[in-house]
């Protein structure tokens, strides 16, 4: 499930020196993530953009975390798994579990091509 609403928020919870340069649009999609121990946890995206994304999980991370991610959808005519190394910037607690804004570190030219161009409403 997705929605299209493209939003902007310059301001990262409880980092106020981090300003946002892409554009983010909600998306609902499924996402499965590896901390350095080897375990695998399920969560949702709630938005995403080029330069990273925000999950909602059942645990938070501190900040500077790094950890695996993969991403399979399908949007349109698009199908793909994005994989990515991601650092959490922030976790906050919500009604839903947390709210944990992730910066992309590695991620390939293809994936951030998609999720620029998806952000931006190009596709």
């Amino acid at each position: 499930m997705y929605m299209t609403e493209t939003f902007a928020i310059d301001d990262v919870p409880g980092d106020e020196g981090n300003r946002r340069k892409d554009a983010r649009r909600m998306a609902y999609w499924k996402v499965s993530y590896q901390d350095l121990s080897g375990t695998w946890f399920a969560a949702k995206t709630d938005n995403v953009s080029a330069g990273g994304m925000q999950i909602l999980a059942d645990t938070a991370f501190k900040p500077g975390t790094k950890f695996y991610i993969k991403v399979p959808l399908v949007y349109k005519a698009y199908q793909r798994k994005i994989e990515a190394i991601v650092e959490a910037r922030y976790s906050v607690a919500s009604s839903a579990g947390f709210k944990i804004g992730l910066m992309f570190t590695r991620i390939s030219d293809k994936d951030k091509e998609f999720l620029r161009a998806y952000s931006e409403k190009e596709i």
